[in-house]
Parts: structure tokens; C-alpha cells; sequence
């Protein structure tokens, strides 16, 4: 205690002597720097907490700057000690320790618990400073600016403002806030895919009430652009086998035409509905009519054998008739193949040792 004596002064040393720190506590303080006391002195957390902190820096589980920081934030309340059992947990389970505090910190000033926000910085959408906030990453608070939603941040004087230039506001340094992080961590995923520029700016011209977008209402969007794309893609594979088809009854002649007419007819009709609007059929559907070496004649194909499609409408109901099918096929070669490989015969492997 003399030590520690001589290490504060009389008002501090009073505050510890108040707090009835455990033998081992006063002896890491006194062991270790003025700064430590001082704000241990102060601390609003619990003797327990306290205790378990030390312990944990004693035994090099976390570290000076690790225990600095989480002091310096319980100076006015301890509310981040109901996390303890989780900031330790992760800490076994490979986070950084700095990291950990950090999180610590953040959470007794969020809304977030300590796994939630653990969960958004382990996502990559989210990342924590030093100064409380939990904060987007800034590739992801680009994207949802571009995507016209509307974004605020902290400056170094915790003053809270609009971001009107993102890129000025991250030069800065400033936090970047966003409370709805499901819709964040969404983003930050999609963001990888190959197409998400495009979708971006496709939903950004297009999307009405962007500003109150949800995470359903995000996929839906997605779901129907790829949809899109896909149907483009199978209209010029449709254009293609429609023009062939077309050229070759033309070869023949136009007895050929008279006797080919309800087949041209038809296929005229799928080539129309194709390249004016996407049916209603899922993504596997139409990547199987794109593997097709001709889609037009499976669609036909489909319709032919099911007498009940006779209208223009009933053509949705076709492709997806013809994409099960080839679905169907594609499975069962699958499953041939791995029957084949099965009933291969293995050769013996021969035995190691020397030539």
C-alpha cells in the first residue's frame, strides 16, 4: 500500500482506499502505472469486475491498452460488465484483443448488445474505433451512399451532422453511422457478387421509397433484376434459334411454310413473349432453358405435349414445363454417372518401399 501510496495522491489514494480493492488488485495498480490507479480510482465497475480485468491482464490475456481503455469508459457507468462473459468468450475464440475492447466499449453506449456487434464487425459491413461509436466500414457506407440513402457521422468532436460528401467525411475520418445493420451487413455481402454495380445503379434510378428500404424488400429487388438479366439473355439465345428456324423453312420453300405454319405460329409467339417480359419461373429454371443447345425447341417441345396450352399466356407455363424437364434429365445423368463411377472396378494400390 505504500507504494501506491506514494503513487497518487491523498484524494485518490482515499477513492481506492474506498473501493476495498482485494490484496492482488492493489498490487497489480501499484505495480504497474499512475494512470492504471487513477482510473481505477474512479471506476465505476464493480469490485468483481474489476478483479476479473486485472486477472486477465495479469495472465496476458488482454493487455495494458486493452484495460486502459475499458477503465477510462467506466468513470461514469459500469455498464459494459454484463458483457464480461462475452468479451472473454470471444477473446478464446480467436477475436484480438483490441478488437474485443473496443466492442466492449461500444456496447454500453449502443443499442446493440456485445455479440451483435461483434457479429456486424466479424461481417466486414461494420468496424469499431476508439471513440465508442460503431461505425461502417467505408467501402460499405460508399456503396449505401451511392444507393441515395441518406447517411450521418460523428466528427472528432463527437458532433453529429448529414454526410453530404462521403468521401470528404471519410478522408476526415469521421464515424459513419447506420443503425439498421441487418440491411448493412446485407449490402456488404452482395457487394461481392459480379452483377452488384449494375443492380446497384438499376435499383438507385429505379427503386421508389429507397430510403426505407428493408433487407426483404433488397433480395426481392435483386431476385427480380437477375430475373431480368436472365430473361434478356435467354431472348437473344430465342432470337437466335428463332432466326435459324426461320431461315430454314425459307430454304424450303413455301410449301414448307403452309405445312410448318402452326409451328411457326407458336414459336413466333414464345419468341414474342420472351423478349417482351421475364415469366414467372426461377432462376434454375431459366439457367437450365440456357444450357439448352436450342430453347425454342424445348419450349414447343413442352408445348406440344400438354394440349390444355393454347393461349399466348399459357407460354410461362411451357418454359417452365421445358426447364423441368431439363432438370429432370440432368439429374438422372448425374446420377448415372455416379453410379458408373461406383461400379468402377479400383485398382489395388500398390505397395510403398524402396527401388
Amino acid at each position: 500500500m505504500e507504494k501506491l501510496c506514494n503513487m497518487v495522491d491523498n484524494a485518490e489514494y482515499a477513492k481506492i482506499v474506498s473501493h476495498h480493492f482485494p490484496d492482488y488488485v492493489l498490487e497489480v495498480m501499484a505495480n504497474n502505472s499512475r494512470e492504471l490507479a487513477d482510473r481505477l480510482a474512479h471506476t465505476k465497475l464493480s469490485n468483481e469486475g474489476v478483479e476479473r480485468l486485472v486477472k486477465a491482464f495479469d495472465s496476458n490475456i488482454i493487455t495494458m491498452g486493452d484495460l486502459l481503455h475499458i477503465t477510462n469508459y467506466s468513470l461514469v457507468s459500469g455498464g459494459s460488465e454484463k458483457y464480461f462473459n462475452d468479451y472473454f468468450s470471444s477473446i478464446a475464440a480467436g477475436l484480438d484483443t483490441q478488437t474485443a475492447s473496443r466492442i466492449l466499449v461500444a456496447a454500453k453506449f449502443e443499442d446493440w448488445s456485445y455479440n451483435e456487434i461483434y457479429s456486424m464487425v466479424k461481417s466486414g459491413a461494420y468496424q469499431v474505433g476508439d471513440n465508442t461509436f460503431v461505425a461502417l466500414d467505408p467501402d460499405v457506407a460508399r456503396e449505401i451512399n451511392k444507393l441515395g440513402i441518406e447517411l450521418f457521422a460523428y466528427d472528432k468532436s463527437n458532433d453529429f451532422y448529414l454526410v453530404k460528401d462521403i468521401e470528404q467525411t471519410i478522408a476526415d475520418g469521421d464515424s459513419i453511422t447506420f443503425s439498421r445493420s441487418a440491411l448493412a451487413v446485407k449490402i456488404n455481402e452482395m457487394r461481392s457478387n459480379p452483377d452488384w454495380e449494375d443492380f446497384r445503379n438499376y435499383i438507385a434510378e429505379d427503386m421508389e421509397d429507397i430510403e426505407h428500404m428493408t433487407v426483404d424488400g433488397l433480395v426481392e429487388a435483386y431476385q427480380e433484376y437477375r430475373v431480368e438479366e436472365l430473361n434478356i439473355e435467354l431472348s437473344r439465345k430465342v432470337d437466335r434459334n428463332f432466326e435459324a428456324f426461320i431461315h430454314g423453312i425459307r430454304e424450303q420453300g413455301v410449301d414448307e411454310a403452309i405445312k410448318c405454319s402452326y409451328e411457326i405460329t407458336v414459336k413466333t409467339n414464345i419468341q414474342s413473349y420472351i423478349e417482351s417480359e421475364p415469366a414467372d419461373i426461377t432462376e434454375e429454371q431459366y439457367g437450365a432453358l440456357m444450357s439448352a443447345e436450342n430453347p425454342l425447341d424445348e419450349i414447343y417441345s413442352a408445348w406440344l405435349k400438354r394440349e390444355y396450352l393454347k393461349t399466348y399466356d399459357d407460354i410461362p407455363k411451357a418454359m417452365e414445363y421445358a426447364a423441368d424437364s431439363i432438370l429432370e434429365q440432368q439429374k438422372r445423368s448425374k446420377s448415372k454417372n455416379e453410379d458408373i463411377l461406383a461400379d468402377k472396378p479400383q485398382l489395388p494400390k500398390k505397395k510403398g518401399g524402396a527401388r
